[in-house]
């Protein structure tokens, strides 16, 4: 049997039969007598091994050996600081992403080992910040665009035969991975390879999109996951709106770059009739409803998830003040419990949103709180607090700190396809840090190191790349295809 979990003072497994995924992990050898050698070929991610002997009648000896079977990722990605929780916490996000990549991308090497692209598109952004290699990414956006329904949505993972996996969000995951592909690449061939099955996607949300309220409706015949917590998803949900705007945005975008004018306009149009559609939920205080009932009463909850996605669409740049500081802050600093949690996947949305806005300090200082509990189990929970035997302790849908912490202490975010351009603004946190980037063009470097009442700071960048340099107070300043060091005061 294989077992991510046990029993310490036991010593037993953590086996729970028939539960999540119907998981049953392990293999049986029937043994002649003599010696006897045989090696099992199914892959399995595991940290305990139990071996179990039937009907054994005289001594018996057994050898057992590994052999490690996953993707051969080369980890050029680097993050060290003077911060050591937050050195472990990097360290098993990076591990947790390298044994969830095998042929594919996988949810964890422990249960399923399904190609979960919401998932997926997690794990794409880990990849880029560990690896740079976009390769697996773009074999999943092939997988997933090769198995649809007949109405035009594509499954929550693939390839299956789980016909009761088709999540409508993760379609709408699966558009946006094509625009972050090219983001990445700087490519438009996935988009234009796959764009018949964008085309009917878009089609099918067009049809379920409510002509009096302009909002998409729930369909009952689907999985709307959206996220593991109880946020409002029956009716008109305006989660479900959201992730179809910025799908909407980023597929004109692609159409524009693609030369398509006219299908570019047709989007921006569509796009520009749902906003307004979506301002309309917005309560008194700025926050933004949750969505409407089928009846078209709007609800009172503004959850988490739906005033992030409003911010990282721009909905309605007027109230991003109020949603950071009435709902998104007071939560991310335990001040404010909402009612509806974001999963440990999910809150990754939140920590961007709130790291592009100048909150990267708080958003380390709640990694090192939520995720330090995991660095002894050596991988990220799928959950915030995973039933043992069912749960996976190694789950690279929460393994974002890995590039989250990247961006917030080494200061490296891309802002261009390819990465042409970088924005480099680190959050000095603690006395030293460094981090390491990969890109297309080579690797960026960046560094700093607290002296006193000052930091000196060094950024080297690979030709083809251009810097955006904005740190302590500094006034902006551009750097191409060079080495540079910075120094200056602080408070």
């Amino acid at each position: 049997m294989f077992v991510e979990t046990i029993d310490a003072v036991a010593c037993t497994p953590h086996y729970v039969s028939l539960s999540h995924s119907k998981i049953a992990l392990g293999s049986r050898l029937i043994c002649r007598k003599g010696v006897t050698a045989h090696t099992f070929f199914h892959s399995y991610g595991f940290r305990y091994l139990v071996l179990t002997g039937r009907d054994i009648r005289s001594p018996l000896h057994v050898k057992a050996s590994l052999r490690e079977s996953r993707y051969p990722m080369q980890r050029r990605g680097e993050f060290v600081s003077s911060n050591q929780e937050l050195n472990k916490i990097w360290e098993i996000c990076a591990w947790t992403q390298e044994i969830c990549s095998l042929d594919a991308f996988v949810d964890t090497p422990w249960r399923e080992q399904a190609q979960w692209w919401g998932d997926a598109r997690i794990q794409a952004w880990n990849t880029f910040h560990l690896d740079g290699d976009a390769r697996l990414f773009r074999r999943g956006i092939h997988c997933i665009a090769s198995q649809t329904t007949a109405n035009g949505l594509t499954y929550g993972h693939a390839p299956t035969t789980a016909h009761h996996c088709i999540l409508p969000d993760f379609t709408l995951t699966w558009i946006l991975t094509l625009w972050d592909y090219y983001w990445q690449t700087g490519s438009l061939e996935a988009f234009l390879t796959h764009r018949p099955t964008l085309e009917a996607a878009l089609q099918y949300f067009e049809r379920h999109t409510d002509s009096k309220t302009g909002l998409v409706r729930y369909d009952p015949r689907y999985w709307l996951f959206l996220d593991w917590t109880p946020i409002f998803r029956e009716g008109h949900p305006a989660l479900l709106s959201l992730w179809l705007l910025e799908a909407l945005d980023k597929a004109a975008a692609l159409y524009q770059l693609a030369g398509s004018p006219k299908e570019a306009s047709l989007l921006k149009s569509r796009a520009r009739k749902l906003r307004l559609a979506l301002r309309r939920l917005t309560r008194q205080d700025g926050l933004l409803r949750d969505g409407l009932t089928y009846a078209g009463k709007a609800v009172k909850d503004a959850s988490i998830h739906t005033q992030t996605l409003a911010l990282l669409t721009r909905l309605n740049p007027m109230h991003d003040k109020a949603m950071i500081a009435k709902s998104l802050l007071p939560f991310i600093r335990d001040e404010n419990p909402p009612e509806v949690d974001p999963s440990a996947y999910w809150i990754s949305y939140v920590f961007t949103a709130l790291a592009e806005r100048g909150h990267g300090r708080e958003v380390a200082e709640y990694i090192q709180r939520r995720w330090a509990p995991m660095v002894e189990q050596g991988g990220t929970w799928e959950n915030w607090n995973p039933k043992v035997g069912e749960e996976s302790h190694s789950h690279a849908w929460s393994a974002h700190p890995l590039f989250q912490l990247m961006q917030i202490l080494g200061g490296v975010r891309q802002t261009a396809p390819g990465w042409k351009e970088i924005a480099v603004s680190p959050d000095f946190i603690g006395d030293h840090a460094r981090c390491t980037v990969p890109t297309p063009h080579g690797l960026i470097r960046s560094s700093w190191q607290r002296e006193g009442t000052t930091i000196s700071m060094h950024l080297s960048i690979p030709r083809g790349v251009r810097a955006h340099v904005c740190i302590g107070g500094m006034k902006s300043r551009v750097v191409t295809g060079a080495s540079s060091q910075f120094t200056f005061a602080v408070g």
